[in-house]
C-alpha cells in the first residue's frame, strides 16, 4: 500500500466552503441533485505558488503518472482550448503540457468532447484526488457509461445532464457541490492505494466530510468541455456545527437508499452517525 504525507485538510472551514456545505444539507431527504448555478471566471485565477495542495499535486503526479494523466489524441484541441482561458499559452497541447498544468493548479479537472453520435466522452484531464474511482477506468466512455456504477443517477439525471452538457452557453461557468464521506483525510483516495474505509466501529472524530465543489465551462471551438473539480477535506464534526446542517445531514443519512448507502461506502456506518449526530443538542 503506498501512502505519504497525503494529510490535506482544513479543520477552519473558509466560508465558501461553509455556504456549499449548507447547500448540501438543507432537504427534507436524500436525493441526487443537480443543483446547478451560475458561477464566473475565478475558477481560472492561477493558484499560489505556496497553496498546500500543489506539493501533493507534484508528488501523484512524479510517482503515479499513469494514475493521474488522462489523454487520448482527441483531448489536443480541447486541451488547447482550455489553455486559452489562463491567457498566455501553457503548451503544448499533449499529455507533458497537461500534467504542467495540472502541477500548478489546484484543481483536478476532466476534459470531454462531443462526438458525431451525438455523446458527450471523456478524452483528457488531470485527477489527482481522486474519490475511491479509477480516473484511467473512465478514458474514452460517454458521460452515461461514466455514471453508470452509480446507482439511480442516469435514471433521475441522465437526461438532464446530457442536455446540460449539450446546451452550455458559451463563456458561461456553472458550479455546483457533491459530498462524500472517508476514513482517512488523504486528498488521494484511489482505490489502488488501499486506504482504510468507514466501518460500524468508526468513531466520529475519525469520519471525514470530501466536499467537491464542480463547475463546468463549455468549450465551443472544439466542441469541448471543462469539468473542474476542487477537493476539500474537514472534519465531520467541524463541518456539521451548524445544528440546521447538522440535522439536515442526518436526515440525508438516515432516508438514502441502501444501494446509493452501499455504493458510497456508508452502508455500515450511517446507523451509528445518524444516533450519535442526532442525539446531539
Amino acid at each position: 500500500m503506498e501512502t505519504g504525507p497525503g494529510r490535506s485538510h482544513d479543520v477552519v472551514i473558509d466560508p465558501v466552503s461553509r455556504e456549499a456545505i449548507g447547500r448540501l444539507f438543507r432537504g427534507d431527504r436524500f436525493r441526487f441533485e443537480f443543483g446547478m448555478r451560475r458561477g464566473d471566471d475565478r475558477w481560472f485565477d492561477p493558484t499560489p505558488a505556496d497553496h498546500p495542495a500543489l506539493d501533493e499535486r507534484r508528488r501523484w503526479l512524479a510517482a503515479t503518472p499513469d494514475d493521474c494523466v488522462l489523454w487520448r489524441p482527441e483531448a489536443a484541441p480541447v486541451f488547447a482550448e482550455m489553455l486559452e482561458l489562463f491567457g498566455p499559452s501553457e503548451g503544448p497541447a499533449d499529455p507533458a503540457g497537461l500534467a504542467r498544468v495540472a502541477a500548478r493548479w489546484e484543481p483536478d479537472f476532466l476534459l470531454l468532447r462531443h462526438d458525431g453520435d451525438g455523446e458527450t466522452r471523456l478524452v483528457g484531464g488531470a485527477v489527482c484526488f481522486p474519490s475511491s474511482w479509477t480516473p484511467a477506468e473512465k478514458l474514452g466512455l460517454t458521460v452515461d457509461a461514466i455514471h453508470s456504477p452509480v446507482p439511480t443517477v442516469n435514471a433521475e439525471l441522465g437526461a438532464r445532464i446530457r442536455t446540460f452538457l449539450a446546451r452550455l452557453p458559451e463563456g458561461a461557468v456553472f458550479e455546483r457541490e457533491n459530498w462524500g464521506l472517508a476514513a482517512v483525510p488523504d486528498m488521494n483516495m484511489h482505490p489502488r492505494l488501499g486506504l482504510p474505509r468507514l466501518g460500524a466501529g468508526t468513531p466520529l472524530e475519525q469520519v471525514w466530510l470530501r466536499l467537491e465543489r464542480q463547475a463546468f465551462r463549455a468549450l465551443p471551438k472544439s466542441g469541448g468541455v471543462l469539468f473542474i473539480i476542487r477537493l476539500t477535506v474537514h472534519p465531520l464534526e467541524e463541518a456539521l456545527a451548524d445544528p440546521e446542517v447538522r440535522a439536515g445531514f442526518v436526515r440525508a443519512l438516515a432516508t438514502m437508499p441502501d444501494e446509493i448507502a452501499a455504493y458510497k461506502g456508508v452502508a455500515s456506518v450511517r446507523a451509528g452517525l445518524c444516533h450519535r449526530l442526532g442525539a446531539r443538542p
